[in-house]
């Protein structure tokens, strides 16, 4: 595993810089930094993992992280802007971050994931502490496949690279992710106008679960504080949370 300071060329954050903690093989970043924050540990707190064997995904599914293959980093801090807002900045921050080093296009997925070519190639979990004032913000990205733990099948997926390149690229595009997402959260006026031009799916037919009933419209934008604008029989209706899947046609 890279050492913390590998992150420094990209990272112009100082506090962020001293707040990074790299490691092998973890059961999750997000549950780690969780219990770390809830017994009275220092914000901001950063930590990459190499492998996670309990990554957690939306409502509690797994999420696939083998070893070396991907950047699976949380980030723990006192929100300074509207938390409704923090996923939405976190996938363009990601989305840029990934532009920047890799000269790759990317497209986000309302509410949390990241696609390439209409594949996931990346997820984002926000959780709230209340109590400590606290967010927790986890970031796995498919960087390049492993063989010996492909990814699953419940949804089309791929990586942002197709081999292993020479030199590890998670240091430079967690430096960058990190400097991006600081500079949106500096300006958050910024996020949802940015949102909008990447994201997935505008003016497709979808259908939304997860809701107290499911829901079947056109995706028509997205409102100033992330929630999906949806165009139904019955009018346009804003839905904050839910997964969405394209209508099939035929």
């Amino acid at each position: 595993m890279f050492e913390p300071d590998a992150l420094n060329p990209w990272l112009d954050d100082p506090r962020l810089r001293a707040a990074v903690t790299t490691a092998g093989t973890v059961t999750s970043t997000n549950v780690i930094l969780k219990k770390s924050v809830q017994n009275g540990g220092p914000l901001p707190q950063i930590l990459i993992a190499d492998q996670q064997t309990a990554g957690v995904g939306r409502h509690g599914k797994h999420f696939a992280s083998p070893a070396d293959a991907g950047l699976y980093i949380s980030y723990a801090f006192h929100p300074q802007i509207n938390r409704a807002l923090i996923t939405p900045a976190a996938g363009v921050a990601l989305q840029q971050a990934i532009a920047d080093q890799f000269g790759i296009s990317t497209q986000i997925k309302w509410v949390n994931d990241l696609q390439k070519a209409g594949k996931k190639v990346a997820g984002i979990l926000a959780e709230a502490l209340l109590e400590q004032n606290a967010v927790i913000l986890g970031t796995g990205v498919d960087l390049f496949p492993a063989a010996s733990d492909p990814l699953p099948n419940d949804q089309p997926m791929t990586t942002i690279l197709r081999e292993v390149p020479a030199n590890d690229p998670r240091p430079e595009l967690a430096g960058r992710y990190l400097t991006h997402l600081m500079r949106l959260f500096a300006n958050p006026e910024t996020i949802m106008p940015a949102y909008r031009k990447r994201a997935a799916w505008v003016g497709r037919r979808i259908t939304v679960s997860g809701t107290q009933n499911p829901l079947t419209g056109t995706i028509s934008g997205f409102d100033d504080n992330g929630a999906l604008l949806l165009k139904t029989d019955l009018g346009t209706l804003v839905v904050s949370s839910g997964t969405i899947r394209l209508v099939e046609t035929v």
